[in-house]
């Protein structure tokens, strides 16, 4: 007997050594013993097949426990009948049933918060779709995330945001209803099935878990932080389909309400144009794969002109891309990049970019590429993170034999700062090979100056939104002299974005602002508009 058998039969194998089996497992059968198969059992496991207990096993103490068991011939082949024993395994059912139950538990429910998890969750809106459709009953579904948690983790640590989120948790299950369902789908990322509610009903309870979360002080070892959710609520019934669109359409009214200013809340309506505009977007990365694929990324570019114009070095332009839409109109890209961007999908953008990009400079006349200064190509933050970006850089490089000293890559303050020693190590391997790079929209983000001496850049673009003011704004203007000024002591060269007017130009050229780009020198056009000026001397 090992030591299991000792503590569910109540008997010691050293009292018992010697003793009859059925005075030691003593059973009522509830169904016939399994025997095992001819080779003999796995040590530890019962016969395929066997469910719910065999029989009801009664300890020494008189308590009768259920078990499963399975018995068979102990020996080997060599062994007479007379030295034959019989072997018997077991096992405490009730034990096996709760440990059924906790792994059943454990795969429907949040093991920190005890709320349903993603999968659940989808279940149960899988239901109340089908009571929409066969009774017409309508839902409402809010979907909601914490505006400042990423703030409580990096300042108090995990813990402290574990603490926080079993708060949430905890705080729904005040509002919700006997049939409501509520769930943790995401990092901070909450959801609650309102069941049986309309619009206005579900939209007073959402009210009163605002207001709930914004009259609480999260504290945590002497810091204080309050707690704000942007929200975004699908009252739904039997126009949605699946599940997934229901969560699809949450999100995206949640994004919106976080869009629109934080501690929000946006009701989604399927005849709201930003709405709409928003499920397109995330529609179009969803399929980013066949839209590539089918063209439906086009190349455009806008020329980048030195200060003064007399200082022509060659054709200098910026990558940029417009979408076809459905009816075979060009579109603004900007809301399909924020849903790539969200969906952490637009690396996937910028490798199409390069890609294209090199493959057409590349069926260039080698005399034409000759009079091209510039290229400049944007690479996004998730880029940057992604693991091999420097080797299909330098294979798409060498793929279309573009020489380096013509690519410049542009990457945003906010994201080279944010990484900055794995960007610092990609600019110093591409640009041993030549390569240059830019700052784009530097001023925008939260960078120091200082920052600015440790990495190789070779332009730094000061972002449009200080530029079209410096006219009217003293402040604005200093700025824009003073990224010259820094610049120019770094030996990095200075871009002015968003020049719309020749006055705009004529006060950036007296600052020292080397080039300019916008709407004064034109509009962007099909890349292969601008590259046909390579043609002419000096690419003008």
């Amino acid at each position: 007997m090992n030591a299991t058998a000792e503590r569910l039969t109540g008997e010691s194998f050293e009292d018992k050594r010697g003793a009859p089996l059925d005075e030691v497992f003593r059973v009522r059968p509830v169904s016939p013993p399994t025997p095992f198969p001819s080779e003999g059992p796995t040590s530890g496991q019962l016969p395929a097949g066997l469910h719910g207990h065999t029989a009801l096993l009664e300890r020494k103490d008189g308590q009768i426990v259920a078990i499963r068991h399975a018995t068979g011939i102990a020996g080997t082949a060599e062994s007479t009948p007379e030295r034959a024993g019989k072997l018997v395994v077991f096992r405490d059912a009730n034990v096996e049933q709760l440990l059924s139950l906790q792994i059943a538990r454990q795969a429907r429910y949040d093991a920190l918060t005890g709320l349903l998890n993603r999968h659940a969750f989808a279940e149960r809106i899988e239901h109340a779709l089908a009571q929409s459709r066969e009774r017409g009953v309508r839902h409402a579904i809010v979907y909601f995330d914490l505006d400042r948690f990423r703030l409580v983790n990096t300042t108090c640590g995990h813990d402290a945001g574990d603490d926080l989120l079993q708060w949430v948790a905890t705080r729904l299950h005040e509002i919700m209803g006997p049939q409501d369902a509520a769930g943790r789908i995401g990092g901070d990322e909450f959801v609650v099935l309102l069941h049986g509610r309309d619009t206005l009903e579900a939209e007073q309870v959402v009210r009163k878990l605002q207001r709930t979360l914004h009259e609480f002080r999260f504290g945590w070892q002497k810091k204080t932080f309050p707690v704000e959710a942007s929200m975004g609520l699908v009252p739904f019934g039997a126009e949605f389909h699946r599940a997934a669109e229901v969560l699809g359409a949450a999100d995206q009214a949640c994004r919106l309400a976080k869009d629109s200013g934080r501690g929000r809340l946006q009701i989604y309506m399927n005849d709201d144009q930003d709405m709409a505009r928003s499920r397109r977007a995330m529609q179009w990365v969803a399929s980013i794969q066949r839209h590539l694929a089918d063209g439906r990324l086009r190349l455009f570019a806008q020329e980048i002109h030195a200060l003064p114009p007399t200082k022509r070095r060659g054709l200098h332009f910026e990558v940029l891309v417009r979408v076809v839409g459905d009816e075979g109109q060009l579109e603004s890209p900007v809301g399909i990049i924020q849903a790539a961007e969200d969906s952490r999908m637009m690396d996937e953008i910028d490798r199409y970019v390069v890609q294209r990009t090199l493959a057409t400079l590349g069926a260039l006349p080698k005399e034409h590429l000759k009079n091209l200064h510039t290229c400049a190509i944007n690479l996004s933050a998730l880029s940057l993170l992604r693991e091999g970006l420097l080797d299909f850089l330098v294979e798409q490089l060498g793929k279309y034999k573009v020489p380096a000293t013509k690519i410049c890559f542009e990457i945003t303050e906010t994201a080279a700062f944010a990484n900055l020693q794995e960007v610092l190590w990609m600019m110093q391997e591409l640009g041993a090979m030549g390569c240059r790079f830019a700052i784009d929209d530097f001023g925008s983000g939260h960078a120091s100056y200082g920052y600015l001496e440790s990495l190789p850049v070779d332009y730094v673009k000061i972002d449009g939104m200080f530029v079209r003011s410096m006219l009217d704004s003293p402040l604005h203007r200093a700025i824009v002299e003073s990224v010259q000024r820094i610049g120019g002591m770094l030996g990095i060269e200075t871009v002015a974005e968003s020049v719309e007017t020749q006055p705009m130009a004529d006060m950036l050229s007296n600052m020292g602002i080397h080039y300019a780009q916008g709407w004064l020198y034109g509009k962007p056009k099909p890349i292969s508009d601008v590259l046909a000026t390579l043609v002419l001397p000096g690419g003008k």
